[in-house]
């Protein structure tokens, strides 16, 4: 190894160190020194800008909270950081994809509504369904019917939702699919 490589690695294993104590100023140092080479590698896995974000800011949480686990015989204090973040990224990647499959399995769900037609009959059945739908998004908490209401009747994406409601894009994946459930469970109740 270098001796600039070696001194780096000093370094970070003597902010780690610190960081073990509390010492909020090393914190700051070591994710000056490892953010942007970590956020590259987190953006490269989850393809999503918002969730790198999100995954840089858990894996950080992870690193202040847990820098007393961290052991210099084992690895490098980057090495160590970047199998914290490439484990935050894998998880955040399992949820969207069950995420995705539960969206994708209650779009299916509503999609069995019949379709509606000009008759006279066909509007009263409408206006049932439709009175079904609402009495049934009345019993979700009001930020689940929030994000499904923006999702399915207005039409945004998550990003979009995320962004007009301020809230992480984890978080409002993670309300549509609770809501999504709770209507499933409403309407078979009802069926």
């Amino acid at each position: 190894m270098t001796p600039a490589k070696e001194s780096d690695r000093q370094i970070d294993a003597q902010l780690l160190a610190r960081i073990a104590t509390g010492d909020e100023a090393a914190f700051g140092a070591l994710y000056d020194r490892f953010s942007p080479g970590l956020f590259s590698f987190v953006l490269k896995m989850t393809r999503d800008e918002k969730e790198a974000e999100d995954v840089l800011q858990e894996g950080f949480a992870h690193i202040w909270r847990r820098a007393t686990t961290y052991d210099p015989a084992r690895s490098s204090p980057f090495t160590w950081a970047v199998m914290i973040l490439r484990h935050k990224a894998i998880d955040r990647l399992r949820v969207r994809q069950r995420l995705d499959r539960t969206i994708e399995k209650a779009t299916v769900e509503f999609s069995h509504f019949p379709e509606t037609d000009d008759t006279s009959a066909g509007e009263a059945e409408r206006r049932d369904e439709g009175a079904l739908i609402r009495s049934a998004l009345v019993q979700i908490p009001a930020e689940q019917k929030q994000a499904v209401e923006l999702a399915f009747f207005s039409g945004l994406t998550h990003e979009q939702i995320a962004e007009k409601l301020g809230a992480p894009l984890g978080t409002i994946k993670a309300r549509i699919r609770r809501g999504l459930l709770k209507l499933r469970e409403f309407l078979e109740e009802v069926a």
